[in-house]
C-alpha cells in the first residue's frame, strides 16, 4: 500500500494548516527526510518532509486549500509500487457545512422573531448564553429551522451583522488569509474562553536601577539588558513558585506541565508571532536576554522553526515601548494566563515619610477562570510584582 503523507500537529493549539506550496511534482523521486509540502499554520511554516524512500505518486490537496491536522495530503510509492493503485485514493473534497445565514437572512431572523415561536435546542441556548449571542439574530439551519449550537458558534464568530454596503470609497481590503487569518482563528478561539484581567502597578525603582546597572557592564555579557529581561525573569520565577500557572487546558482536563515554555509576543510586519524560550525555568536574566534576542532575530529573518514556535505554557506581550498602562491581554490558547506589561513612569510616592520620585510598572493578568480561580490568580500577580520591587536576586 501506498505511504500517507499526513498534516501533522505542530503543537497543541493547531487544529488546521493551508497547503502552501509543493516542492516536488507527481512522479518526482523522494527519499526519507526530503521535504515534501511548505504549511502554514496559525503559529509557524513548515515543511512535512517524507517519511520513506520512493515517488510522489499523487498529490491530493492542491496548494491554496486549508485542511485539518491528519488529512491525507498524498502519496508516497515504493520502488516498485504499482501505479494503479492510486486509483482508488480520491482527491481531498472539503466537508460541506451548512450555508451561512446572509447578513440579510439574519436581518430577516430577527425581524420574524415576533412573527413565530423560534425553536432553539437546550445545548444552543445555554451556549447563547455563554457566549453572549441574541437568539433572535441566530439564522437556525437545523430541521425545520431549528436553531442549534453550530449556528450558535457561527453567529458568535461572525459577530454583528455588517451595516449595508454605502458610498464611502474603500482604501484598501486586507484579506484574512495567512498570518492575519490564523491571528484572526486564534482570537476566536480566545474569546471563547471566560477570560478575567487583573490590573496592577509595582515600584520598580530598584528594577530599572538594576538593568542600569547590568547595562553598564554590558561588555562583560556582550548585550544591554532592558527592562523587559527583568520581566521575562520575575516571570519565570512566579511560574516556578506557581505551578497551577504554567498549564494548559484541553477539553475537560487542566494539564499542569513540568517544563517551563515561554512565549514572548513579537510584532511583525503582517501581525504578531509568540516565540519560545524553550526550558526557561532556572536561566539566568542574561541567559534569557539573550534567548529573546536570538528569537527576535531569527523572527525578522523568517527563519523561525517549529521548535521555536511551538509549545509555550505562558505568554508575555509588552506594550510599555508604546505608552500603554493597562490593557486585556487576549490569552494564547491552549494556555490558561498572559501577562501584560505596561510602560514605566515617574511618579511622586511617600517613602518614609517623605515623597520622592518612584518609577512605577503596570502588569495586567489574563487568566482563564475554568482553570484558575481570581485568589490564586491574583497571588501570582503579586508574585511577579513583589519579584520585580526586589529583584537583587537576579543579580546572583
Amino acid at each position: 500500500m501506498p505511504t500517507d503523507v499526513l498534516l501533522p500537529q505542530w503543537g497543541m493549539g493547531m487544529n488546521e494548516g493551508q497547503v502552501v506550496k509543493w516542492l516536488k511534482k507527481e512522479g518526482d523521486p523522494v527519499a526519507k527526510g526530503d521535504a515534501l509540502v511548505e504549511i502554514e499554520s496559525a503559529k509557524v511554516n513548515a515543511e512535512v518532509e517524507a517519511t520513506a524512500d520512493g515517488t510522489l505518486g499523487k498529490i491530493l490537496v492542491p496548494e491554496g486549500t486549508d485542511v485539518p491536522v491528519g488529512t491525507r495530503l498524498g502519496l508516497l510509492l515504493a520502488e516498485g509500487e504499482d501505479a494503479s493503485v492510486l486509483d482508488s485514493f480520491e482527491p481531498y473534497s472539503a466537508p460541506v457545512a451548512p450555508k451561512p445565514p446572509t447578513p440579510a437572512r439574519r436581518a430577516s431572523a430577527a425581524g420574524r422573531g415576533a412573527g413565530r415561536r423560534q425553536v432553539v435546542t437546550p445545548r444552543a441556548r445555554r451556549l447563547a448564553s455563554e457566549l453572549g449571542v441574541d437568539l433572535d439574530t441566530v439564522e437556525g439551519t437545523g430541521p425545520s429551522g431549528r436553531v442549534t449550537e453550530d449556528d450558535v458558534r457561527r453567529t458568535a464568530e461572525e459577530g454583528p451583522a455588517p451595516a449595508a454596503d454605502s458610498d464611502i470609497p474603500v482604501r484598501e481590503v486586507v484579506p484574512l488569509t495567512g498570518l492575519r487569518g490564523a491571528i484572526a482563528k486564534r482570537m476566536t478561539e480566545s474569546s471563547r474562553a471566560p477570560a478575567v484581567t487583573l490590573n496592577t502597578h509595582v515600584d520598580v525603582t530598584a528594577a530599572v536601577a538594576l538593568q542600569r546597572q547590568l547595562v553598564r557592564d554590558w561588555r562583560r555579557h556582550r548585550l544591554r539588558p532592558q527592562y523587559q529581561d527583568l520581566i521575562l525573569a520575575a516571570t519565570v520565577k512566579a511560574l516556578e513558585d506557581t505551578p497551577q500557572a504554567n498549564a494548559h487546558i484541553v477539553g475537560d482536563e487542566v494539564r499542569i506541565l513540568d517544563e517551563i515554555n515561554l512565549g514572548v509576543a513579537v510584532a511583525v510586519p503582517d501581525g504578531l508571532i509568540v516565540p519560545v524560550i524553550r526550558s526557561a525555568g532556572g536561566k539566568s536574566i542574561v541567559e534569557l536576554a539573550q534567548a529573546i534576542r536570538e528569537l527576535v532575530r531569527m523572527s525578522r529573518n523568517q527563519s523561525l522553526g517549529i521548535e521555536q514556535m511551538t509549545g509555550s505554557t505562558f505568554t508575555i506581550t509588552n506594550l510599555a515601548s508604546y505608552d500603554v498602562d493597562q490593557f486585556n491581554p487576549i490569552i494564547n490558547p491552549p494556555e490558561v494566563g498572559i501577562l501584560g506589561v505596561g510602560r514605566v513612569e515617574v511618579r511622586p510616592a511617600f517613602v518614609d515619610g517623605e515623597v520622592v520620585a518612584r518609577s512605577i510598572g503596570h502588569l495586567c493578568l489574563t487568566f482563564d477562570h475554568r482553570a484558575w480561580d481570581g485568589a490564586p490568580a491574583a497571588e501570582f500577580l503579586r508574585k511577579v510584582a513583589n519579584n520585580l520591587r526586589d529583584p537583587e536576586w537576579m543579580a546572583d
